[in-house]
């Protein structure tokens, strides 16, 4: 199965979809925000929210503005978007994501391992035909290639006879911030099922969520040298 390309009747998507919802924000709200505000009203991290304005002001459809200050202080900055930006449909994705990860967080018996079955299935689904690494470092690479075409931004470095994956962005950051066990069980499913149908000799050997904000880090083991198998639990990084 093929990742489905964005939707070209809406010009706004060239974006993707974490920057569509950030223009999305600033045009509903039709005002100067600062990042901390957008970063509000889309359940993410501050630093997350500036990324993304600040790749939208590049692309000229926001505009940066500081704040005029009469008393001591650092001014802040705020954005607005433009008026000729192509509008940003808000889309009620992440409601239906909450909706489902709160339901199997609370009705299945186990939901992390649930999560990773439905992860893994749809994984294998999504594997390119034809493809079949034979090393770690290719392992690791399709691994990246294949999960940025659903929104993840990751980079992959081999250590030996093991690979590691720093994903430095995540389509699952908002939902995960509230059903953590189960939606980095679903990420790590992507993976093993991706692996696994392509027949990689290539294990999931951990996924650390949220080691820092909006950062996680996946390691894979050639097979045989597998040390876990279980999602690893970090505590969130705190709010800086």
């Amino acid at each position: 199965m093929s990742i489905p390309p964005p939707d070209r009747a809406e010009e706004a998507q060239r974006f993707g979809p974490s920057r569509s919802r950030v223009l999305a924000v600033l045009q509903d709200l039709g005002a100067p925000a600062t990042a901390a505000e957008v970063a509000g009203r889309l359940g993410a991290h501050p630093n997350t929210a500036r990324f993304h304005l600040e790749a939208l002001v590049a692309a000229g459809v926001v505009s940066r503005e500081r704040e005029e200050r009469t008393t001591p202080g650092r001014p802040r900055t705020h954005y607005v978007a433009e008026v000729a930006a192509p509008r940003a449909t808000q889309r009620s994705y992440r409601l239906l994501a909450d909706i489902l990860a709160t339901h199997l967080a609370s009705s299945a018996d186990d939901p992390a391992r649930e999560a990773a079955d439905a992860g893994r299935t749809f994984g294998g689904l999504a594997a390119p035909a034809g493809e079949r690494p034979g090393s770690l470092s290719a392992a690791a690479d399709l691994v990246v290639e294949t999960l940025s075409g659903m929104g993840f931004e990751s980079r992959p470095a081999v250590e030996g006879d093991r690979a590691r994956i720093d994903v430095i962005a995540c389509p699952f950051l908002e939902v995960a911030t509230q059903h953590l066990d189960v939606v980095c069980a679903v990420h790590r499913g992507l993976m093993e099922g991706l692996l696994e149908r392509v027949g990689a000799p290539v294990d999931v050997e951990s996924l650390e969520p949220l080691v820092g904000p909006s950062h996680c880090v996946a390691r894979l083991a050639r097979r045989g040298r597998r040390a876990g198998a279980e999602v690893r639990r970090s505590s969130p990084a705190p709010a800086r």
